[in-house]
C-alpha cells in the first residue's frame, strides 16, 4: 500500500524529559505543575527565532520517507478513500467551510509561521487560518480534564537550544497528516524543535494515535527563515466560494447556500 506524504518525512529518535513523558490525553504530571515566575532575563538564553519562517517542500535526493504503521481499521478506511479517488469521487470534506485543519497539519501548511517568545510562554502564529499555538513553558502539566480543539493543548521545555512541545486535547476529527485519512481523539504529539543553521530550522515530529497507529510514526519537517517578510492577513471566509452543506452538496455559486 502506498501512502502520498505531503511532507518529507524520515525516522526520528524520541528523546523526552520525565515531565514530557508523563503526558497523556486528559493527564496531568505532577511533577510539572508549579507555575514559574515570568522572568524577562531568560528571554536572553534563549535561540534567535526572529523573522518568517517557511516550509521547505520535497525534492529529489531527500532521505526515504517513513510511513505510518496503520492499525487493522486504520487501513481499512484508507482503503475506502483510496477506492474513492481511483473513481474520481474525491469526498468534499469541511476545509471548503474554512475549518482549519488543526495539529499536526497546521505545522506543515504551505504558509509561514512565526514565533514569538514571552516569559513561560512560546506563542506560535501561523500565517494559514491565522491560527494561534500557545506553548506554556513555565512548568504546568497538561489540564486534567481538556475541551478537544483544533491545535490541542501544548506544554513545553528547553532542552538547550531545542524546545520540546507536548500536545494532547485533539479531539476533532481531523488530518492526521498524510492522505485524508483522519485522526482518533486520543492523539498525542511530541515535537523537538531546532535551528539546524543560521537560517534553517527543523520540527522533528512524534505521533502516538492508538486509534489509528499501531506505533509511534516519526516526521521530520523543516523550514527556511525570511528575515526580510512580514505575516500577511490570512482570511479563508473572503475567498471562500465552494461551501459544503449539511447534505454534503458543494456549491459553485459565491455566497449562495449549497443546500437551497
Amino acid at each position: 500500500m502506498k501512502f502520498r506524504m505531503a511532507i518529507p518525512c524520515v525516522c526520528a529518535v524520541l528523546g523526552m524529559s520525565t515531565a514530557c513523558r508523563a503526558q497523556s490525553a486528559g493527564g496531568t504530571d505532577s511533577k510539572a505543575t508549579k507555575i514559574a515566575p515570568p522572568d524577562y532575563a531568560d528571554l536572553s538564553k534563549l535561540p534567535d527565532w526572529r523573522g518568517i519562517w517557511t516550509l521547505d517542500f520535497p525534492k529529489p535526493g531527500d532521505p526515504p520517507q517513513e510511513e505510518p504503521s496503520l492499525t487493522p481499521k486504520a487501513a481499512a478506511d484508507l482503503k475506502v478513500l483510496e477506492d474513492e479517488e481511483a473513481k474520481n469521487e474525491e469526498p468534499p470534506t469541511e476545509s471548503a467551510n474554512c475549518v482549519p485543519p488543526g495539529m499536526p497539519q497546521i505545522m506543515f501548511q504551505p504558509y509561514d509561521v512565526e514565533f514569538l517568545f514571552t516569559p513561560g510562554r512560546v506563542t506560535i502564529l501561523q500565517e494559514a487560518y491565522m491560527q494561534v499555538r500557545r506553548v506554556f513553558t513555565d512548568g504546568r502539566g497538561h489540564p486534567a480534564d481538556l475541551d478537544p480543539t483544533f491545535n490541542g493543548n501544548s506544554i513545553g521545555h528547553w532542552e538547550g537550544d531545542t524546545l520540546v512541545i507536548d500536545t494532547v486535547g485533539l479531539g476533532h476529527t481531523l488530518p492526521l497528516g498524510f492522505n485524508r485519512l483522519n485522526h482518533g481523539p486520543n492523539l498525542h504529539v511530541v515535537e523537538r524543535i531546532r535551528q539546524t543553521g543560521s537560517d534553517t530550522m527543523e520540527d522533528r515530529m512524534t505521533l502516538i494515535d492508538p486509534d489509528m497507529l499501531a506505533k509511534p510514526w516519526h516526521t521530520v519537517h523543516t523550514f527556511t527563515r525570511h528575515r526580510d517578510l512580514e505575516q500577511l492577513e490570512y482570511i479563508c471566509e473572503e475567498n471562500n466560494r465552494n461551501p459544503i452543506g449539511q447534505n454534503g452538496q458543494v456549491s459553485t455559486i459565491l455566497n449562495k447556500s449549497p443546500d437551497k
